[in-house]
């Protein structure tokens, strides 16, 4: 759930490395509706539905994943207050504090009026971490996870580094794919899609399968996390602004949103602002009902997207509700918009060979003339 989506690797890879068997990690399922109406019932809770789906991943865990032949001895989620963004003089990497506050409320709605977890024989565990402070997180885990794994101090750096290690091969390795799809996309002169959203809305139960629908319709799909950050890439990609001296960075967003203090909705304006830069990309903006870190980045992703003329669809709704028709119609509709933008391209590419074509027989044609006229030079030379 929530930012668990973007750090899982460290916390499955720290595990591990300190001796958990890799069968012994246990995740919830992926979000269902048959999950949320089962287990969507434990505290009351106001905001957006990817918090509020969170006690269905609990009761999951607790219900499903715990049985007596092999049973759960802890429950992990972290209280995440700072997650690195990778981009460049931003004013903070903070979490959404739903986001943060969400493992104490699950917490809260599971021992209110009976202890679910104590019941159970399971311990719940929720640390707040600092994911962007290296050293601080460090120290966090080691003060989380000394006594509950009897590790020393040099272990837990050592399984730290190893779980960073991992999730930046995971990174470089979505990254490598991600170039691979928007070259063969120049190549072919077809459309991609990427995906604006958060973390949770990989899950096929909070984004409503809206990324299968169009994947099914041959779009390829791709996430802001697999945008490829390649420094010559990006340098080509954001070529005017840097001459200009608009940025100093192509990581950097401070031309577009000087306060860009929330981590995820940075990400979301710098991958809007890649979008508008390449030809054969098509924006799909999701958020979430009452997501209030998404609302700023409104206007600003509207702006950057309507000036570049990039093909755009936003859902900036979606909830619990399930409207599965409304969902369809809109998909078609924006399909519909994709392949006319494709022909476009496609002509486009048509009129720079057919001019190619053009230069190469009026080359041809020099060519011929000069070598034409040849023996006539030679002989008045030699006169001469």
């Amino acid at each position: 759930v929530l930012n668990v989506y973007s750090s899982a690797p460290i916390w499955k890879t720290y595990f591990e490395c300190l001796g958990i068997l890799p069968n012994n990690v246990v995740f919830s399922d992926f979000t269902s509706e048959e999950m949320w109406s089962e287990g969507g019932k434990y505290g009351s809770i106001d905001p957006c539905y990817p918090s509020k789906v969170s006690q269905a991943h609990i009761h999951n865990l607790l219900f499903h994943k715990h049985k007596p032949e092999k049973p759960l001895n802890y429950i992990f989620f972290p209280i995440l207050t700072h997650i690195p963004s990778g981009l460049k003089n931003v004013v903070d990497n903070a979490c959404c504090p739903i986001v943060a506050g969400a493992p104490e409320v699950m917490k809260a709605a599971f021992t209110k009026e009976n202890n679910f977890f104590a019941e159970r024989g399971i311990t719940y565990l929720d640390p707040a971490m600092t994911m962007n402070e290296p050293t601080l997180f460090k120290k966090q885990m080691f003060n989380a996870f000394a006594e509950v794994l009897g590790i020393t101090e040099d272990e837990n750096d050592w399984a730290v580094d190893q779980g960073w290690k991992a999730l930046n091969n995971l990174d470089a390795n979505l990254q490598a794919k991600g170039r691979q799809i928007l070259d063969d996309a120049i190549e072919k002169n077809r459309m991609v899609l990427l995906l604006l959203g958060r973390p949770y809305h990989v899950d096929p139960g909070l984004n409503h399968s809206v990324l299968d629908e169009f994947q099914v319709l041959g779009y390829p799909v791709l996430s802001m996390r697999s945008l490829p950050r390649d420094p010559e890439y990006l340098a080509q990609l954001f070529k005017k602004d840097l001459e200009s001296g608009a940025i100093d960075s192509p990581m950097d967003i401070t031309d577009v949103w000087p306060e860009n203090y929330s981590a995820n909705s940075a990400q979301k304006v710098w991958a809007a602002k890649f979008a508008a830069r390449h030809p054969n990309i098509a924006v799909l903006d999701l958020s979430s009902f009452k997501c209030g870190h998404d609302a700023p980045t409104y206007g600003i992703i509207d702006k950057i997207i309507s000036t570049s003329g990039t093909p755009y669809s936003a859902l900036h709704d979606i909830d619990a509700n399930k409207p599965g028709g409304s969902i369809k119609i809109r998909v078609k509709t924006y399909a519909h918009s994709l392949s006319l933008r494709e022909e476009a391209l496609q002509d486009h590419m048509k009129k720079k060979e057919e001019l190619k074509r053009r230069l190469e027989e009026k080359r041809a044609q020099l060519i011929q003339a000069q070598n034409g006229n040849a023996p006539e030079e030679a002989e008045y030379a030699e006169a001469v």
